[in-house]
């Protein structure tokens, strides 16, 4: 992210196992998948619907609803 002058605040992470935590905690928005481990619901800002029910896309969907 540094190369591309993209702060950690700025990035979103998604993830749902144990080995996501560490860029869970450090993106500035985090979101655990709705299958994550409890590991993972604790490290993350946020929840989302499981992998199989598209939760990251509806997440970016959120998102960009947003910034209109």
């Amino acid at each position: 992210c540094a190369e591309r002058g993209i702060s950690h605040e700025e990035v979103v992470a998604f993830g749902d196992m144990p080995n996501d935590v560490e860029m869970l905690t450090w993106a500035g928005r985090s979101y655990a998948m709705g299958n994550a481990h409890p590991d993972v619901i604790a490290a993350a800002s946020g929840r989302t619907v499981a992998n199989n029910d598209d939760g990251v896309a509806l997440v970016i969907e959120r998102m960009l609803a947003e910034r209109r």
